[in-house]
């Protein structure tokens, strides 16, 4: 009948206006990820100048990472930067004025004129599960720019609790025993005389059991991990006692070791192997320039891909953010110190007597062959395209295809006919840290 049929054509426009709607609403922030994804790049081109210049340690955000509200003009970020040292947020437009009105967590001051160091505190963007020091409710849980924290011991308060705080003086916190307070540097650099001695002596007001951890981090390593993981050291930490070693190596790194107490330093690799071995020779070069007091001792979070010196010190295989950086410095402090020995590899050209041997240092294996070839094959393309390994799956399927193309190939063939292995028993000690954790 003809009501039947008006009837079904009714239906039929509802589920086709039902699909149309439905396409619309995954289609549209499908699109708009896709638009926002492709313009990130060249935001991040644009800023960076501005990042550059800038005295905070900024980084690009929008609004599909975590939530955040403007520090300047409270309003939810579209577009804009948060800094990884303090935690200040702003939107494109606010960068500029944030800069000159709101100040970065300072790696060397002096303390006030008591002696006392007090609360520096960033108003909003608080960490979730935070809770009020004075009212003990929570803290950060309304939809608006709201609430406190101290960018050096992490303390939160409400806004209204703030002026009813009973303590103003910060002693740094939960990790105030590896952290490099601000006035102890101010200190060091006024010192006339550089000497071991007077630097324990300034340690005394950092308290008993002060063991600073530095943080050594090759962004390069495994699955990308490695500028992450700064960001939230560098919050947790005095920003100078951490260390991009994509941009600054780690024989220099370590020298901040010599203006602090002889023996108390703790360094945090984290990266692979090939970073752990790194950061070890360049401790080797501090022996060769006298440097022996200072030398730190050594703690692993592996990033890489085979991590085997990490496992076999039991710092686990592979790190994957699946526990915080806060239980990552609790396992340092807890981590018993065991001796590892290392050795040195002598590579001597058979018939050419003019040519300097090539010394290398060995930790727990030193590898001639297919393997050894696929490793500097994975290696040289990684530097030629670092982007392309961005994970740990990527990084185990190239060297599946280098071992795979070798067993082909065979380039090595026939190599016990050409070279000749003397073992000499000389070992080096290195002190280093291990515990079973990951």
């Amino acid at each position: 009948s003809e009501k039947h049929k008006r009837q079904e054509s009714t239906e039929l426009r509802e589920e086709w206006t039902l699909l149309l709607w439905t396409t619309v609403a995954v289609l549209v922030p499908v699109l708009i990820t896709l638009w926002c994804s492709f313009q990130r790049p060249k935001r991040k081109v644009q800023l960076k100048d501005l990042f550059r210049k800038s005295k905070h340690g900024w980084h690009y955000t929008d609004l599909f990472n975590k939530p955040t509200y403007c520090c300047v003009c409270s309003q939810p970020i579209l577009q804009g930067a948060f800094c990884d040292c303090c935690g200040i947020c702003a939107d494109e437009e606010c960068i500029q004025r944030a800069d000159r009105i709101l100040s970065c967590k300072e790696i060397m001051t002096q303390s006030q004129t008591d002696g006392r160091f007090y609360h520096q505190w960033v108003r909003g963007n608080v960490p979730l599960a935070s809770y009020c020091a004075e009212c003990k409710q929570q803290c950060g849980n309304q939809p608006k720019l709201c609430d406190y924290r101290c960018v050096w011991c992490q303390t939160t308060v409400h806004d209204d609790c703030l002026s009813s705080l009973n303590d103003d003086l910060c002693d740094l916190g939960e990790f105030r025993s590896v952290i490099i307070p601000p006035y102890y540097l101010y200190q060091v650099n006024k010192l006339r005389r550089r000497h071991p001695d007077e630097y324990s002596k300034l340690a005394a007001v950092c308290g008993s059991g002060w063991t600073p951890v530095l943080v050594l981090a090759n962004t390069r390593s495994g699955n990308n991990m490695g500028e992450v993981l700064l960001g939230e050291f560098r919050t947790l930490l005095n920003p100078v006692q951490v260390f991009d070693l994509s941009e600054l190596p780690p024989s220099k790194a370590l020298q901040l070791c010599t203006l602090l107490p002889p023996g108390s330093v703790r360094v945090l690799v984290c990266g692979g192997d090939g970073t752990v071995g790194w950061v070890l020779d360049a401790i080797d070069t501090m022996k060769l320039k006298g440097q022996d007091q200072f030398i730190p001792l050594v703690t692993i979070l592996p990033l890489g891909t085979g991590n085997d010196l990490s496992n076999s010190l039991g710092w686990g295989a592979g790190y994957a953010g699946e526990i915080p950086v806060e239980q990552v410095l609790r396992n340092v402090l807890e981590a018993e110190v065991v001796q590892m020995d290392r050795w040195k590899v002598q590579v001597v050209s058979k018939g050419n007597y003019f040519r300097k041997p090539k010394v290398l240092s060995m930790n727990n294996y030193f590898s001639v062959g297919p393997d050894a070839l696929m490793a500097l094959n994975f290696h040289a393309h990684r530097e030629k395209t670092p982007s392309f390994f961005s994970s740990r799956i990527i990084n185990k399927a190239v060297y599946f295809f280098y071992g795979t193309k070798d067993c082909l190939v065979q380039e090595c063939k026939d190599l016990d006919k050409r070279i000749e292995v003397n073992i000499f028993i000389c070992l080096l000690r290195q002190v280093i840290q291990g515990k079973s954790v990951f």
